[in-house]
């Protein structure tokens, strides 16, 4: 169901006023439009509540926690106020006539109870503000979140406003993009895998599910969505690899995350750094309720004895008033009145789960949150159990004893025990609540040893295929070519453990193109093109390149008002892309001469003469220097990219390496296949088109098979050159300008 937004949520249309009169950000606009912007903003609301779901299910939750609370203190109040007139009523008229004995007893028990409703009421306000504290820390998180939102959809409406001669020219205007950063680039994930890990899971009642994908394409976020799928309503947790395996230690991790996400939803695990902080509170205020309780005796006593002595004095009967038994009176009032509040704090504080349960929708709720209870306290604490028996006797002088004690203390599970207890919740957890269970297990790459990978991979097998119980794990596809390369096959393992293995694909062309529309205005659809092709759709590397392009524009500006120029030249979009390709190429040459040195100088000395080189090293040092000549002339070239490509590899060679293979020399044989995929882009976007011929089908076929080039670059060479190949026949077909 979708979310709808209410418009006591938030002012959509006065947030994007502001965000358009406000300075230093990119949604500069003519005046005259504003109220036009804002108005389309606020008709879209539908669209602002789905992209800030999460916060606006908090401040809904919240408001009606508020609004069940807001009457909770206004009876203890309204009680303690009516009791209190009554105890200054009797006080005034027993003054008057005289103090009886039913006086007396009468402004004792209204002042106890004016005591323990005050306390009743203070609790209840603490209760109401504690719970508006917490709705004003999700109105200002959903103000954040709604900010950017609606930032996002200004600039997607001011592209779609922008005229087509611009929106898809050949100049380059975007000098100011702040939001094009790493923040929140995770939450761009690719529609087509995140639909279908949500169908697979919907069509089966229990599953094993591998994620792979390269790092930082979205599997941490592609996690986190599905264990909050409203669709599926799952009980979910995602639970981070430790660095190091340790047997047991997952598992118990795993059990501990999702009792406590069934108790605390959305909360996470930090309310487990003091698991008995709320007990040992406890513990003190029932020790304070003692000693009031002994101070109120104490007062008793006082009293009394001063009955006693004025009854020796008088002999008519009843209680008599004096100074010290009105004093008596209102300390014991104050002293009931703080033990009534303590206890009912000290009540609060050990069964803080018992308003969880009042507040449960039905038994169903209470059983499973028992459940959990249960759980916890399993996990954290160890029990003992102690019998103990002793017999005496006495006979005149003599006597004798004797004392048998039985201690049982539980001992702590073993590893085997520990995987029975958590398959055992798993199932019933499943069972009572109604739900399908998610356990997603995430950065498995950050393991050093691969062993440890395959370690933790065979631990969670025995948690698969519990009905109702869905387990993912993922793990980057350059961790396990790095294993592989160590002599641990993990993808064989990661293959064979799961029931399909989820390929979290890089961004199609649309959905590149949606992600920067919201990060940037004056950001054309053909630079737009550029950054997807460069960065093959990987969502990191597509921001960084819309970044650099964003970088050199405004730094030929800033270069064209430092010449005195009133109004900065036009920047094409082919110098955007030449300067870009320059600065990458040359970047990725410099690795690989430093690569290529760091390799040989820390090989062991082969030659007969030690203060001279060896062969290799002597090959290792020329392959470097051919690299930085090849940088430099690169650099220094002019012309389009590939124009400089070609010059530079008429002069300077690519060098070859013998010998054991090393990462400098894998380095150096993919070079070959990377200077050809930049030729091929450069010569795409250094040839100036029309609108329509952007939007012309052989040219968005020639942007798809430029994108799926770039990732064969990291595969095998041949791949990559057949890749680079389909993409330049695609590219000497496409529509021009002379």
């Amino acid at each position: 169901m979708a979310e709808v937004w209410d418009e006591h949520d938030l002012n959509l249309e006065a947030v994007a006023r502001v965000l358009l009169v406000r300075r230093g950000n990119d949604l500069d606009q003519p005046t005259n439009i504003h109220e036009t912007l804002a108005g389309e903003v606020a008709a879209r609301s539908g669209v602002i509540a789905e992209r800030v779901a999460p916060e606006l299910r908090a401040v809904r939750a919240a408001r009606q926690r508020c609004a069940a609370a807001r009457t909770r203190p206004w009876l203890p109040t309204g009680l303690a106020v009516a009791s209190l007139i009554g105890t200054l009523v009797c006080f005034t008229s027993s003054f008057a006539s005289g103090f009886g004995d039913w006086q007396i007893l009468l402004s004792l028990a209204l002042l106890i109870f004016t005591a323990g409703m005050a306390s009743l009421a203070g609790t209840r306000h603490l209760e109401v503000r504690g719970d508006r504290r917490q709705l004003k820390q999700a109105q200002q998180a959903l103000a954040a979140a709604a900010e950017d939102a609606v930032g996002e959809l200004l600039r997607e409406r001011i592209l779609e406003r922008t005229e087509p001669t611009l929106a898809w020219g050949n100049t380059f205007k975007s000098t100011f993009a702040p939001t094009l950063v790493g923040i929140g680039v995770d939450n761009a994930i690719p529609s087509a895998s995140y639909t279908e890990l949500v169908e697979f899971i919907a069509q089966h009642s229990t599953s094993a599910i591998g994620i792979a994908g390269p790092r930082g394409v979205g599997k941490s976020t592609l996690m986190e969505k599905i264990i909050h799928e409203r669709r599926l309503r799952p009980i979910g947790v995602r639970v981070p690899a430790p660095k190091r395996y340790e047997p047991g230690a997952l598992i118990r991790l795993v059990h501990s995350s999702l009792a406590h996400e069934v108790l605390h939803p959305g909360v996470g695990r930090l309310l487990l750094s003091e698991p008995t902080g709320g007990r040992l509170a406890a513990l003190r205020r029932l020790v304070a309720s003692v000693l009031v309780l002994l101070s109120a005796i104490a007062v008793v006593v006082i009293w009394a004895n001063d009955q006693a002595r004025l009854s020796e004095r008088s002999e008519s009967s009843g209680w008599r008033v004096s100074t010290v038994t009105v004093l008596c009176i209102a300390a014991a009032g104050a002293l009931l009145g703080i033990l009534a509040r303590v206890l009912w704090l000290a009540g609060w504080a050990m069964r803080p789960e018992v308003v969880a349960d009042l507040g449960a929708r039905s038994s169903r709720d209470r059983e499973v949150r028992a459940l959990a209870r249960r759980e916890l306290e399993h996990l954290r604490y160890s029990s003992a159990t102690q019998a103990k028996n002793s017999v005496s006797w006495k006979l005149g002088f003599i006597n004798g004893s004797g004392e048998d004690q039985l201690t049982l203390t539980e001992r702590a599970l073993s590893d085997a025990d520990a995987v029975a207890r958590l398959r055992e919740f798993c199932t019933e957890l499943a069972r009572t609540a109604d739900q399908p269970i998610i356990v997603a297990i995430d950065e498995l790459d950050k393991m050093d040893q691969p062993s440890d990978v395959v370690a933790v991979i065979n631990s969670l097998k025995d948690l698969f295929h519990l009905r109702r119980l869905h387990v993912l794990v993922s793990v980057s596809t350059d961790a396990m070519h790095s294993f592989a390369a160590r002599g641990i096959l993990v993808r064989d393992v990661f293959d064979s453990a799961f029931d399909t293995i989820v390929e979290v694909r890089r961004l199609e062309t649309k959905e590149s193109r949606s992600l920067l529309s919201r990060r940037a205005t004056q950001f054309s659809v053909p630079a737009m093109y550029f950054c997807h092709c460069w960065s093959g759709g990987h969502p990191r590397d597509l921001v960084r390149t819309a970044r650099a392009c964003v970088t050199i524009a405004a730094r030929a500006e800033r270069d064209a008002t430092q010449q005195g120029m009133d109004i900065a030249p036009e920047v094409r979009l082919a110098e955007v892309v030449d300067a870009v390709l320059v600065d990458d190429v040359a970047a990725v040459l410099q690795a690989t001469a430093d690569r290529v040195t760091a390799d040989h100088q820390n090989r062991p000395q082969q030659s007969d003469d030690p203060g001279r080189p060896s062969a290799r090293q002597d090959e290792a040092i020329r392959a470097a220097e051919d690299l930085i000549a090849l940088r430099d002339l690169l650099i220094e070239g002019t012309g389009p990219v590939h124009q400089r490509i070609n010059d530079a590899l008429s002069v300077a060679e690519l060098p070859t390496l013998s010998g054991p293979v090393t990462e400098g020399e894998l380095l150096v044989r993919a070079l070959d296949s990377y200077l050809k995929f930049a030729q091929a882009v450069s010569k795409f976007f250094a040839r100036e088109r029309m609108p329509d011929q952007w939007q012309d089908t052989a040219t968005t076929q020639a942007v798809r098979l430029l994108a799926e080039a770039q990732p064969a670059l990291s595969r095998h060479p041949g791949e990559a050159r057949r890749a680079i190949e389909r993409a330049v026949v695609a590219i000497n077909g496409c529509p021009s300008t002379p």
